[in-house]
Order: C-alpha cells, then structure tokens, then sequence
C-alpha cells in the first residue's frame, strides 16, 4: 500500500494546529510590513514619505520577482510536502533577520538610514518569498478536497487576523508621543518578538509535516475531488491584483489616523483592533454559511458589501463608534472575500501537476505582491503632497476610504463580467 504524507484538515489535529501556529507566526511578519512599516519609517526613522514609498514599493516589487524565481527554481522541493516544510523554515530565519535590522534603521545616523532600510526592506522581502510560498503551495498540495481547502483558507484568514489583533494591542503604546531614542527600541524589541515566534512554528511545522507518520494513501477511485466548476487563473489573479492594489491602503493608513486624528490610545487600540476582530468572525460565517457555495456569487456579493462600507465609512469616521463598526464591517466583508479567492485560486491548481504547484503560487504571489507596490508609491506620492501631521489630517479618513470602495468596485465588474459572458455565450449558443 503506498503512503502519503499528513494532510490537512483531514482530523489530524497536530497537523492542522502546527499548520495553523505557522501561518501565524508568518502572518505577524506580513502584518507588521502591512500595517507598522509605512508608519515606521515615516515618524521613527524619519524618512520622507515619498522615501518611504520608494522603499516599500521597490522591495515588494523585488518580492513579487523573487515568488516567481521560488516558485520556478525550487519547484522540485515544492512538489512534496516535506520539501515545502523544510524550505518555509530556512525562508523563516532569513525574514526573521532582515526584519529585525530593518527595524533598527531609527537607531542610525540620518545619512544612513535610506540606502540601510532599503537593503534590508529587500532583504526581508525575498527572504519572505522563500517562507511565504511554500506556506501557501500546501493549501493545494496537502489536502484532497474542496471543502478541506475552504476549510483552510478560513483557517488561514482567521490566524491572519488573530495575529493583526495581537499585534494591533502591542502596537498601540508605539504609537504615542515619546523620547525617539525609546520608541526606536521599542519597536525594535517587538520585531525580535515577532522574529522569535515565526522561527519556532516554522520549525514546529517543518517537523510535523516531515517526522508525522504517513497516513495511507487514497485508492484511484478515492483521490482528491475535482471541483465541478473551477473559476480562471487569469480571473483570480486580476482579482487579487485589483483588490490588492486598494484595499490594504485602509489598514496601512490607520496608524496615521490613530496618531493624528484620533489623538486618543483607547480609541485608536478600539479601531485597530475593530478591523481584526471583523476579520477574525469572516471565519465561522465562512466555515458555516459560505464553504459550499459557488465562489463567484460570494465573491460578487462580498465586493459589494465592502464597497457599501467604504463608503459609509467615508461619510461617518468623524463619529468614532460608528468608525469602528465600520472598520469591523470592512474586516468581515473582506476576510471573507479573500478567504473565497484563496480557496478558489486552491482549487484551480489542485487539478493540476504538483510540479506546477510552486509555480503556480508563485505567480499568485508575485501578483499581489505587484498590487501592493503600486499602493504603497501611491501611498507615498499622496502623503508627500499633504501636511497630514496638521491641517490636512482631515482626509486621511478620505483616503482609508478610497482605496478599498475603488478596489471592490473593479472586484464587482470583473466578477459580473465573469458572470455575464459565459451565460451571453450560452445565450447566443441557443
């Protein structure tokens, strides 16, 4: 009888939580560039912000190059659970230590800082190609069916979010005024913390997955499930690029909001952690109402849903509770739209050559990882022009809203479009 190796959500708990702790550890690091670097670099470090863009964007663009180079070189390693195991450990240190003398660039002379944090920022970005895509190819090769890969990719959201909620309350006393010599350190201490705990579970994982006893293997007529309906890669993509492009200006502006508007830790830690906390419930609602249905109507319906919020929230941030509900409304409709694109992109690959798995993730990632450099020269090139620290601080709350309403507006057309032609193809067929 042949053997295969653990799988996933398939009852095997060790695996499944080993799994789970390591995305967590990975989704601290991604968080932390989402959602601190922009600010880092901007009111510690002292950078301008237009310096601060070009940091971001460069490093997130060499990233996407390197997903595409992880992908394509270690495909072999890729095609085997255990040749993903060990590869996302080695990427884990390399990350891990990038990150902590990225976020020591605060401590250095002025001169130095740029050409520092930008060698560091690259450092940290390819290193974390070599730890995310790996993480992200098990989604198909480690398990057999579609509702296992629903399954873990509400699993995934929801870990993500966990770690955006921990780092959101250990974040919040950064953000207040201090001597700039102690809060240098401070955010310095945090990213060895975060370092500390992405190396353990990376390990953690690396030996389940590769020292677990092999469960037995599927007879032919019991091999994975082949989706009745699998939507395009071209589609997925363009999706995660649009979204991505948009979207994430919304958390990556909070902080700015926090320290300039809101002028207030308890309301600031209450908003941050309202974003997290509506992401984190994406995953019960995923797991029960949403797992089994056709992606795209979830996907249409969610764009919408995140569109209506944006925009709400556009006209109700002044009024701080209303400000929250909206950010955990915009944390839940988007948890589960990308919970859905996450699973859908699973089960396009699934049906094909593990060999392609690698390469296929690769480009995913390479994708959104373009998106976000757009944002983030975007970000940059907007925050340059505004005395945002003063009389300007008004339209941040403009500018949180505009990138996720217009990037769940380009959601919406490409998923009516998806929607629209095969049934107008139909039609004239008929």
């Amino acid at each position: 009888m042949d053997v295969a190796p653990p799988r996933l959500a398939e009852g095997q708990f060790r695996v499944d939580k080993a799994y789970a702790a390591a995305h967590f550890g990975k989704s601290l690091f991604w968080q932390t560039g989402e959602l601190l670097l922009a600010f880092f670099l901007t009111e510690v470090a002292g950078l301008p912000p237009m310096a601060m863009g070009a940091v971001v964007a460069t490093s997130l663009l060499a990233s996407a190059a390197s997903d595409l180079l992880v992908g394509r070189f270690w495909r072999n390693s890729l095609a085997s659970v255990a040749g993903a195991a060990h590869l996302q450990w080695q990427g884990a240190w390399v990350a891990a230590i990038a990150l902590i003398g990225l976020f020591s660039t605060g401590h250095l002379p002025q001169h130095a800082k740029l050409p520092f944090a930008l060698a560091l920022a690259l450092m940290f970005r390819v290193g974390y190609s070599v730890y995310d895509v790996p993480q992200n190819v098990l989604l198909s090769l480690a398990t057999r069916t579609s509702a296992a890969r629903s399954r873990i990719a509400s699993v995934r959201v929801a870990v993500s979010s966990l770690a955006g909620v921990c780092l959101a309350l250990a974040i919040v006393p950064l953000l207040q005024e201090q001597p700039h010599q102690e809060r240098a350190l401070r955010f310095m201490l945090l990213t060895v913390l975060l370092a500390v705990l992405a190396i353990a579970s990376a390990a953690c994982l690396r030996h389940v997955l590769i020292h677990a006893r092999a469960t037995p293997g599927p007879r032919a007529s019991e091999r994975a499930d082949a989706p009745l309906h699998t939507l395009p890669v071209p589609l997925l993509l363009a999706m995660f690029f649009v979204l991505l492009v948009g979207a994430p200006l919304f958390a990556k502006l909070e902080p700015y909001f926090v320290g300039h508007v809101l002028r207030s830790s308890l309301w600031g830690g209450a908003l941050l952690l309202g974003g997290a906390l509506g992401t984190l419930a994406a995953q019960p609602l995923m797991q029960l109402l949403l797992a089994r249905q056709p992606r795209l109507p979830v996907i249409f319906a969610c764009s919408l849903i995140l569109m209506l919020v944006a925009l709400a929230w556009w006209q109700l941030a002044p009024a701080v509770w209303a400000a929250i509900a909206c950010a955990m409304a915009m944390g839940l409709a988007g948890g589960v739209l990308g919970m859905t694109l996450w699973a859908a992109f699973a089960d396009a690959v699934a049906g094909r050559s593990p060999l392609q798995a690698g390469v296929a993730f690769g480009l995913l990632t390479a994708t959104s990882k373009s998106a976000l450099a757009c944002g983030a020269w975007w970000l940059g090139h907007w925050l340059s022009g505004l005395d945002y620290r003063g009389e300007d601080s008004a339209q941040l709350a403009t500018m949180m809203a505009a990138g996720p309403a217009l990037a769940a507006a380009g959601c919406l057309l490409l998923a009516g479009g998806a929607w629209w032609v095969p049934r107008k193809t139909e039609g004239m067929r008929a």
